[in-house]
């Protein structure tokens, strides 16, 4: 997959500098309100991780997936799901990923 043609977006605090993907008026650190839009690396490695077994909501039918918080190489961290995991096995803390799509429900989905 080229990533070059999908980008995440993120924001980032002209006061502290704080980076994040989550829509926001203020500086979840800081509380400033001068907020500047930025492109966020799209790879990057899974920081945490758990293997969901039964889902529920709109997540029900997608189960077993990978839950995972990852981390970007511009090291801001996200919740995200993977997809494209054949072996359940092999996800590993750090093992490289990058961005495949943003979901409309779910958010950023990032690929092995």
């Amino acid at each position: 997959m080229n990533t070059s043609t999908i980008t995440l977006l993120g924001t980032e605090c002209s006061d502290c500098g704080f980076k994040t993907i989550e829509e926001t008026k203020l500086c979840p650190s800081c509380g400033c309100d001068v907020l500047k839009e930025i492109t966020v690396s799209p790879r990057g490695k899974i920081y945490s991780f758990t293997i969901v077994h039964v889902g529920f909501g709109h997540m029900a039918d997608r189960a077993p997936y990978v839950l995972s918080i990852i981390e970007t190489e511009d090291k801001i961290k996200l919740t995200t799901v993977l997809e494209d995991v054949n072996d359940f096995d092999s996800i590993q803390i750090g093992t490289l990923v990058e961005f495949k799509r943003m979901d409309e429900v779910i958010g950023p989905v990032f690929r092995v």
